[in-house]
This record gives C-alpha cells, structure tokens and sequence, in this order.
C-alpha cells in the first residue's frame, strides 16, 4: 500500500511539474498580450528621450505590441531606475538606462537599489558623443581660448547637465579639472532643459548629446567648440575633438540600454533582444540615429551586463579623480 501510494505521489509530481512548465512556456510564448511600458529618466525633447521613442515605435512594429514611454525624471536617473528595479519581473516594465546607471553607484552612496544586481540586461541600444557647446555672447570660439577666458574671468564659469551624474556633469567636471580652470555644475531635468538655459544665457557651457546640440548649431544659436569623441563625427566634420584640442586621450562616451527587473525569465529576456535586434536594423531608425550622430549597437545579454559592469568601474575612477559627487 505504502508502495503504491507513494509511486502516485511520484506520478502526481512529474504530472504537476509538467503542468507548470507547459503553462510557464505558454505565457512566454504569448508575450507580450499587453502593452510594455518603456521608464526613461530623463523629461521629454533630450536626447534619451527621442531614442526611447525611436525604439519604442520600432519595437512595436517587431512585438506586435505598444511600448508606451513614460518620463520619470529626476536624481540623476535613479527615481526611473527604482521604479523599475521594484516592479514585477515580467517584461512589461523596461528601463531605458545611459551611461548614469554606471556613474551615481559612485555618486551615490545610499541608493535604495543595485545598478547590477536589481536589473537583467537585454540590450545596450546606442553610442554617442558629447559636443562642448557655449552660448553665442561667449567671446571664445576654441576650446583653447575658452580655457584661457575662463582662467583670466574674475567669476567662474557655469556650466550645465542633465542632472547630477549625468555623463555631461562628469565629463564637464574631468574636463575642467585637467584644463585647470574652475566652473560652476549648474544641473536641470535633463538634456532639453540644460539646453534651453544656455539658449537662454542662463549658463556659459554646457556638454549637450547630439539631438540636442544640431539643431541650435546649425542655426547658430549656439556655438560648438570640441566633441567628445575619439574622432571628429560626419555632422559636424569641421569640429575638433577634444583630444585634438589640447588633451590627449579625452573621450567621454554616452550609451542607452534596456534594462528589465532582476529575475525576468530568459525566455522574455532573449524575445526582448531578439526584437530590439531587429529594431535597430529598420531603416528608418538608422537613419534618425545617424542624423543624431549616433550608432545603433544592439549587443547581446551577457555582452552588455560586462559592459556595464566594467562601466560601473571605469566611472567609479573618473569619480574619484574628478572629484565629483552628488552634492
């Protein structure tokens, strides 16, 4: 009897395995049955912002399914980052993360969340450059002479970012600590907003992503001095870089990437790559990234979890040496 018992005890298990993996399986399969929502850190009109929505209308032409984007700006990116770091790990809650997700693990040092271990990676998405930009009235056309007015000036300059701990506020903060000139980091919401207060005269300088900065360049409503580039990029082929300018091995870099929650299952996390792949190839999202001049990457899960865990590192040096921090 006791045999018997537990022979259909044995039989009962497997069945209810079984049941659980074809049932797991068929969720996966079926998603996404309802629309993803894309968390950016950053308020709408900057740079993030518009790949976001680049990707999320590429992606729903790949999933079948709407991405809705919604802005949560605010702390460097961290308030999106939470949010999502919090949320059910299911696929339907996405972080469009850039190259602060590797910076504030340094700048902060209570965050409620772990850059690396509270997320799965799916994809880095995109690569580009800063451009140094100043306000027209500036009386400095080269980054040399820019150097040179703000050692003379009796008040320092002030420059603008994105937000503390944003890309543009560190690499300002490198930049005029290896030039040996002091600045003011005067922070906003993000790239739209930085970029409206030096239009506005409301700031000398600000590190600005290329969507950003073209529109305004070409219109001379402001002038570009240097990109942050290793090497001079096609909009703006007549621009130095700032390597080339006087400091050499000066590149600051700015990636987006999709995050999911920790614990996503493999299955979602390998559908979501596999459409972003996708996504990047359509040629109307090659065309809007390279008038942006920004290169479309679409790397693998485990590529882009190395990645930014040597970015966590990397930054975390450039904190130290710049002597930045939150505050």
């Amino acid at each position: 009897m006791n045999k018997l018992f537990l022979k259909y005890l044995k039989a009962a298990g497997m069945l209810a395995i079984g049941c659980g993996l074809m049932s797991g399986s068929a969720a996966w399969s079926a998603y996404p049955d309802r629309p993803i929502r894309l968390i950016v850190g950053v308020p709408p009109g900057g740079g993030a912002d518009m790949i976001a929505r680049l990707l999320a209308e590429a992606l729903h032409g790949e999933l079948k399914q709407t991405v809705i984007v919604e802005n949560r700006p605010g702390a460097g990116g961290n308030i999106a980052a939470n949010e999502v770091a919090r949320a059910q790990p299911d696929g339907y809650t996405l972080l469009l993360a850039n190259s602060s997700h590797a910076i504030n693990a340094s700048l902060y040092p209570h965050l409620p969340f772990d850059p690396i271990k509270d997320f799965a990676p799916i994809s880095q998405v995109t690569e580009n450059y800063f451009f140094l930009t100043t306000r027209p009235s500036l009386p400095v056309d080269t980054l040399a002479a820019l150097v040179r007015y703000a050692k003379e000036g009796k008040t320092p300059l002030s420059y603008a970012s994105a937000g503390v701990g944003q890309g543009a506020h560190l690499g300002m903060a490198m930049l005029s600590k290896q030039a040996g000139f002091e600045a003011v980091h005067v922070p906003y919401s993000g790239t739209g907003p930085s970029a409206t207060a030096l239009l506005g005269g409301h700031v000398d300088i600000a590190l600005l992503t290329p969507s950003s900065a073209l529109p305004y360049a070409e219109a001379k409503k402001i002038r570009v001095l240097a990109v942050t580039a290793p090497q001079r990029v096609a909009s703006l082929p007549d621009v130095p870089t700032v390597a080339e300018s006087g400091y050499p091995g000066f590149v600051v870099n700015n990636w987006q990437g999709i995050l999911a929650p920790a614990k996503t299952p493999r299955e979602i996390v390998d559908k979501l790559h596999g459409a972003i792949v996708q996504a990047l190839k359509r040629p109307e999202v090659i065309e809007q990234l390279k008038v942006n001049s920004t290169d479309p990457v679409g790397s693998t899960p485990q590529a882009f979890e190395a990645y930014l865990k040597a970015e966590t590192v990397k930054w975390s040096e450039a904190v130290k040496q710049a002597g930045a921090s939150a505050n």
